[in-house]
């Protein structure tokens, strides 16, 4: 994917949800932080809750630092915890709340911002 074209366009079909769920899912593997946080919005509108998603959730949560964020710090590890969090399962909990144990109050305060952001975006609450 190396037009901005094609960037929209795979954008524009994850908004518009014209992906399969394992599309959505292989989603998340993209090395496009636009492709991935529209798949996460996507995922929370969606409440796909599959351990496959979680899992790929919980590797996303690495990607913390300067080089992933949006704005205001807030990044695509801080949307993968808010994600966790929403989709409250089990599984999605106890991988928040691990990952959760080891960070720096910043990042807390940044997952708590992203929460706020996502559950304005898809209106879940």
């Amino acid at each position: 994917m190396n037009s901005e074209n094609e960037l929209d366009d795979k954008a524009r079909h994850i908004r518009q949800n014209e992906l399969s769920v394992q599309e959505l899912i292989e989603c998340l593997d993209s090395k496009q932080i636009y492709i991935i946080s529209n798949t996460m919005i996507r995922i929370v509108e969606l409440k796909i809750k599959n351990i496959l998603v979680i899992e790929k959730l919980r590797y996303l949560t690495r990607y913390m630092g300067a080089r992933y964020t949006f704005a205001e710090g807030i990044g695509v590890g801080h949307f993968a915890m808010a994600t966790l969090s929403i989709l409250n399962t089990s599984d999605s909990l106890k991988a928040y709340h691990e990952i959760l144990e080891n960070l720096k109050e910043v990042d807390i305060q940044r997952i708590e911002k992203a929460i706020a952001i996502l559950n304005d975006l898809t209106n879940t609450n």
